[in-house]
């Protein structure tokens, strides 16, 4: 059994003379959550939409090893319909068992609004609904595009939550979204599309890159000296100091910063440990390709 439940080859998708996928070679792993991440028309929505079969590719081949499922923009039930009539007219089309269809609705946490009509239903529990929905038939991958659009703090929590759950069953969880904070903390590996094509695939831990150390001091200046004699590299940042911790980490490295300071006669005003965000990671390398 392959852990990489689908893979896009080569594929480009050309609308008249707008190429919106270019060329992406891209295979997300099974039992993690992949970020894919890009600017608004960066062809985020239109690999989905071939991956899930919904478009086909101009040119280049997709391979689905094992059955997968997608939700492509709003949630598709019947408003009219209680939740639990929608979760059953998928079940049966689907061909799944009736234990499977309360497995999904305790997995996605719609158990106690089963009886509500679907339109009736806040966003966060629409959205909820709908990947019940999609899990139905046990898809080796489920792709979401921007599933926390219109959520509230809460809804969004339960989705993360819920995706995290998800890929640790083993399903290949790709997630599409621009609201890239709600990604930290929950995406395994990240795809970054600009214009089309793949800029980055990898762990999302080294998209990001690691935590350092901000540094304030009485005199900037003759820190940064102390500092590159003891072998530490600070790169100035307005009025502070930023310096990317080595080996054996980051309390080792404030612990030289420290006896630095104290050496060169010099008061530390602050030494913090800062974590990346992805927005940041994000916005540096789209300015880099952009040049």
């Amino acid at each position: 059994m392959t852990d990489i439940p689908f893979r896009a080859e080569n594929v480009t998708k050309r609308f008249r003379r707008t190429t919106a996928v270019d060329a992406v070679t891209w295979a997300p792993r099974a039992g993690r959550v992949t970020a894919l991440v890009g600017l608004n028309g960066a062809g985020k929505s239109t690999l989905l939409r071939m991956l899930a079969g919904l478009i086909r590719p101009t040119s280049g081949t997709v391979t689905r090893h094992r059955p997968l499922s997608a939700m492509i923009e709003a949630p598709a039930l019947h408003a009219g319909l209680s939740a639990r009539r929608n979760l059953e007219m998928h079940r049966i089309l689907t061909g799944a068992g009736r234990a499977r269809l309360a497995e999904v609705a305790e997995l996605a946490q719609v158990t106690e609004v089963l009886d509500r009509r679907a339109g009736a239903l806040s966003q966060g529990y629409r959205q909820r609904l709908a990947i019940a929905v999609a899990l139905l038939g046990a898809p080796a991958a489920l792709l979401l595009d921007e599933p926390a659009n219109a959520l509230d703090p809460e809804a969004v929590v339960h989705l993360r939550h819920l995706v995290r759950t998800v890929a640790a069953q083993g399903t290949a969880v790709v997630v599409s979204s621009h609201q890239l904070r709600e990604l930290d903390g929950v995406a395994d590996a990240l795809t970054l599309l600009h214009r089309g094509r793949i800029r980055y695939d990898g762990p999302f831990g080294d998209f990001v890159g690691p935590a350092r150390l901000r540094v304030r001091a009485s005199d900037r200046d003759r820190l940064t000296r102390a500092l590159h004699d003891d072998g530490l590299t600070a790169q100035p940042g307005g009025d502070h100091l930023w310096i990317t911790p080595g080996r054996p980490g980051p309390d080792r490295t404030a612990s030289r910063v420290f006896a630095a300071a104290a050496r060169a006669g010099v008061t530390l005003v602050e030494l913090s440990h800062v974590a990346p965000t992805l927005e940041e990671a994000f916005h540096q390398t789209i300015a880099e390709v952009r040049r």
